[in-house]
């Protein structure tokens, strides 16, 4: 098997190794293009501000969902009051940082190269997709988002959000990024209350919730999955089946 410049940086240096070079070169880029300085880093206090955008989704119990459960409720714990002021731009991993075992997340799964497989802070997709819809539903801008390669649900009740409205990260190298070019400050909620996963925006003034739609084709060995929010295309994503 001949292997790619990339698969065999990939097995001869070290995956820490890797992912230190990786961050330092986000880091680096966020300088230079002046994102460092926006980067939303303030938690506000418990509001009564206006809930926007309310969403609920199913924690389902699947392979590792014990793990999964538990990196959910570290994450939304990190992530509950996250204040986005206009200008600003929220960033997931730079709210939850490198999940590890030693920082208290657990071993859930997760899907790397496209293969399931446990790896700790395991199952913080569904923390980071739920943060993506709030986005489009709350106006929003996508500064950065990377969908799945692959559909692994055989059936629609397994999902736990539509097709289309999923946002994979990986430490360091894809994040989730949403700038709020709306003229007021928004704050992020996050929960966990029993199997459930919880998220809302609140806004200090009044934003209407943006109409989110999605359009789907089934292909032989793919599916196609377009999103419009207000009527303007946000993504066309093909994930392999």
């Amino acid at each position: 098997m001949i292997l790619t410049g990339r698969k065999w940086l990939r097995r001869a240096v070290p995956l820490a190794l890797r992912r230190m070079v990786a961050w330092a070169r986000r880091a680096a880029r966020d300088r230079l293009d002046g994102t460092h300085p926006r980067l939303a880093r303030t938690l506000a206090p418990p509001w009564d501000c206006h809930r926007f955008v309310c969403i609920e989704q199913a924690i389902r119990q699947g392979p590792l969902w014990e793990g999964k459960l538990a990196n959910l409720q570290r994450g939304a714990g990190l992530l509950d009051g996250v204040r986005i002021a206009p200008g600003e731009v929220f960033s997931f991993w730079h709210w939850i940082g490198q999940p590890t075992v030693a920082r208290g997340f657990a071993i859930g799964r997760a899907i790397r190269d496209d293969l399931a497989m446990g790896d700790p802070g395991g199952g913080l997709c569904q923390l980071s997709g739920i943060a993506y819809e709030l986005g489009l539903r709350g106006g929003l801008t996508v500064a950065e988002r990377h969908a799945h390669s692959r559909d692994l649900y055989q059936t629609e009740e397994d999902r736990f959000t539509p097709l289309g409205l999923d946002a994979t990260v990986v430490w360091p190298w894809k994040d989730l990024r949403l700038e709020n070019r709306l003229g007021v400050a928004v704050v992020l909620r996050f929960a966990v209350t029993g199997m459930a996963l919880k998220a809302s925006i609140q806004a200090d003034g009044e934003v209407a919730e943006l109409p989110v739609e999605l359009e789907r084709t089934d292909f032989a060995n793919h599916r196609l999955v377009t999103v419009r929010r207000d009527g303007q295309l946000v993504s066309s994503d093909r994930y392999a089946i």
